[in-house]
């Protein structure tokens, strides 16, 4: 039988604040924790039931969390109950947030970094760090109000990401200093903004995106020198915050590279 104490650490990983003083985040399915324990994340302790060696691929995940942290094995039913996703693939990780710092993030005169201000939906959040990381942006950061990226739902929408791309949360008046000290351009998503070839100034650059619905905060808006925006030629009025980020990301990208991307991947 699992511990009550740990029962009720994976129940309260749930909430922001038990993530954040205790510096711990939960992690489950099978691609997410082989891409948890391929980066090196610090694993507390694992929970996996039968159904996970039921494949060989499982079987073969189980052996490396046995070799890489304390591994409890429990029921289908117990770990259904502790999950959060409604179908389970057999197993659930504890593992230390890692330390993310603004000062440690390399900004090469061409980098590219996205800043995300109050971005509250956790599958939007993970989609743009997965975005981000495809497309070869330098790090992400997060502004106050914007959803932790430790969040279960954005590690499991991340796929992966999360793990490898720096996440750090800063506030306003601190990213200001930074993008000023490192030359570093903002420039504010906006559906009254230019394009992006007219508007890129060249150099390292900052794309800040916004809520949702309520789109810039004052505080964020202030740090762009110049907006940016999709063109539409539709009838829609606008895009979904990721859909627009990952187009801008991708130009601002192809203008530093001179070429392509690389090709849409597909699920591991």
């Amino acid at each position: 039988m699992l511990s009550r104490s740990r029962a009720s650490l994976i129940g309260r990983l749930s909430r922001r604040r038990t993530r954040e003083d205790e510096g711990l985040f939960l992690a489950e399915g099978v691609r997410v924790v082989e891409d948890l324990l391929a980066a090196g994340i610090v694993t507390r302790f694992a929970l996996i039931s039968s159904s996970l060696e039921d494949t060989e691929r499982g079987e073969r995940l189980a052996r490396r969390l046995e070799a890489a942290a304390e591994v409890e094995r429990v029921s289908d039913a117990e770990l259904a109950a502790l999950a959060d996703t409604a179908t389970p693939q057999g197993v659930l990780v504890v593992a230390e947030i890692p330390e993310r710092r603004l000062e440690a993030l390399d900004v090469a005169p061409d980098a590219v970094f996205l800043v995300l201000d109050a971005v509250q939906d956790p599958g939007n959040m993970g989609t743009l760090v997965r975005t981000a990381e495809g497309l070869g942006v330098s790090g992400v950061l997060s502004l106050p109000g914007t959803v932790d990226a430790w969040n279960p739902k954005v590690v499991r929408a991340a796929a992966g990401s999360v793990f490898r791309l720096p996440v750090v949360s800063v506030a306003a008046e601190a990213l200001g200093a930074w993008l000023e000290r490192h030359r570093v351009t903002a420039l504010a998503a906006d559906m009254g903004g230019a394009a992006v070839d007219a508007a890129d100034p060249g150099g390292a650059v900052a794309l800040v995106v916004g809520n949702e619905g309520a789109g810039l905060g004052e505080a964020a808006a202030t740090l762009a020198r110049a907006r940016v925006a999709v063109p539409l030629r539709g009838a829609a009025e606008s895009l979904n915050v990721a859909v627009a980020a990952a187009i801008l990301l991708h130009e601002l990208v192809r203008a530093r590279t001179g070429g392509g991307t690389g090709g849409v991947g597909g699920e591991g």
